[in-house]
């Protein structure tokens, strides 16, 4: 007796995959060197953590009017939670 074999492929299988209809766009910004710290103090890891933010919100600044277009690009904000 044999087992039928199936091979699903496509949105079914993997939803998370971005739709073809939607643009994706991708940018790198500056690398941001980590020390390395044993163990870091709570002070340590907001220091850390707010240069993360401020490169975050460089990036977004600088091509939210790309992604979005100009208009909508105007009064895009960023939210960080």
């Amino acid at each position: 007796m044999g087992i039928p074999t199936i091979l699903i492929w496509g949105r079914l299988l993997f939803p998370w995959l971005p739709k073809k209809e939607v643009k994706l766009h991708i940018v790198v910004g500056r690398p941001l060197i980590l020390p390395k710290i044993e163990s870091p103090t709570k002070e340590e890891v907001a220091l850390w953590h707010n240069k993360y933010i401020v490169e975050l919100k460089r990036i977004y600044e600088e091509y939210k009017e790309e992604a979005y277009g100009p208009e909508k690009g105007k009064d895009a904000k960023l939210e960080v939670w």
